[in-house]
């Protein structure tokens, strides 16, 4: 036994001991698994099996982020024709083409917008009940560990990995493919319909992509460690506001809150460093490819117009260029939520495997029998005991 010295209402204190981290909860100590050993390949397709219960609904949420990013690149080529060929013909159908156009254009945003409508709830849905999985797995591993695993660990943080980090997962098993086939293919077709128009331009455009990549990798490492930093700390406010409430009788019989108000400011401040270090990252990331983005459209403008001037380009592939680019902003958004989504639902997800992983101090046999029917009487035969 040990005992636990408590605080009279004459101590002071000038700084609270450092708390332990999540990152300091599951070391390598008898009877644990430790996550460090866990196959990289083994994660991976844990990782995916989530998404095993709901493949209809995954495979239709994905064609419909094909057709948003088909009709997305439809309507500037639309635009081009009105432009390029009906507008130059100087015929007296010229205006029943543009009516034409127009309500084609007008089918095309209502199917995206359907599309966009399904995506949004039903690929929502689907992450909700990954999620709901998720929490439900996490929760029966905690019915299975054992009181010396609790003994040391602490509530707050268990309760962060079964809240926080499940919610941050869902997020990306839900936008992450969609975020990826819509940047994919419409940065893809939009490079292809701007190749067709003029190389030199389009060459001219996309020489800002491997700037973009470098600046996305580079800051999408800060922002990793800034994030799970930021995860611990939560952590560590979860599970002092847990210990505080806990033995709230023992602190207020001792007149002891302001330790406890010092040591909750320890917490928060701590908290509080760990996302200004996120948001600065974030800050440097999604300001940087944004400011890619309108460097190209100014691109665009300016050799656009030297192209114009030297006949190499007509006004109605210039306005196409200037559209294109437009749609292409989306497309960089959706990278950069991708970027932060990526990095909390990664993060969220090893903290997750990391209780997944840990072994209970009591398992069955592999040659146990089931207790079919029991009368209420156990007697032990054959049976010794010992400390450990």
């Amino acid at each position: 036994m040990r005992s636990i010295p408590l605080l009279s209402p004459d101590s002071t204190t000038k700084e609270p001991p450092a708390q332990p981290s999540a990152n300091d909860l599951l070391v390598a100590k008898a009877g644990y698994a430790s996550s460090a050993t866990a196959p990289a390949r083994s994660r991976g397709k844990k990782f995916l099996s989530y998404y095993k219960p709901y493949l209809g609904l995954f495979f239709t949420d994905m064609a419909c982020a094909l057709i948003v990013s088909t009709t997305t690149l439809l309507l500037p080529l639309c635009a081009r024709y009105i432009t390029k060929n009906i507008l130059e013909g100087n015929t007296p159908q010229d205006l029943n083409q543009i009516y034409l156009m127009g309500a084609l254009m007008v089918a095309l945003v209502g199917i995206q917008l359907l599309c966009t409508m399904f995506i949004d709830f039903q690929g929502h849905m689907m992450g909700a009940r990954m999620e709901s999985d998720m929490r439900s797995e996490l929760f029966e591993q905690y019915q299975k560990l054992s009181f010396r695993f609790y003994d040391e660990q602490r509530t707050g943080q268990l309760m962060t990995r079964l809240t926080n980090d499940t919610f941050a997962m869902s997020e990306l098993y839900h936008h992450g493919p969609e975020d990826i086939v819509v940047t994919s293919l419409t940065v893809t077709g939009a490079f292809i319909i701007l190749l067709k128009v003029n190389v030199a331009l389009t060459l001219i455009v996309f020489l800002f992509v491997p700037m973009m990549a470098v600046h996305a990798l580079y800051f999408n490492k800060k922002m990793n460690r800034a994030l799970r930093s930021s995860k611990d700390r939560i952590g560590d406010i979860n599970a002092q506001v847990e210990d505080t409430l806990a033995g709230i009788r023992v602190v207020k019989s001792f007149t002891n809150e302001d330790v406890e108000k010092s040591k909750f400011a320890y917490a928060n401040n701590r908290f509080l460093a760990s996302r200004r270090d996120g948001y600065k990252s974030e800050m440097y990331f999604s300001g940087g490819l944004l400011a890619f983005t309108q460097l190209i459209t100014i691109a665009v403008i300016i050799f656009g117009g030297v192209a114009i001037v030297h006949a190499s380009l007509d006004v109605a592939d210039l306005l196409t260029y200037v559209l294109c680019v437009g749609i292409l902003i989306d497309p960089i958004q959706k990278l950069v939520n991708f970027g932060r989504l990526y990095q909390e639902g990664t993060t969220g997800f090893h903290r997750f495997m990391d209780i997944l992983e840990v072994a209970p101090d009591l398992q069955d046999a592999a040659d146990g029998l089931d207790l079919t029917q029991g009368r209420g009487k156990v007697e032990f035969q054959d049976v010794s005991f010992k400390y450990k």
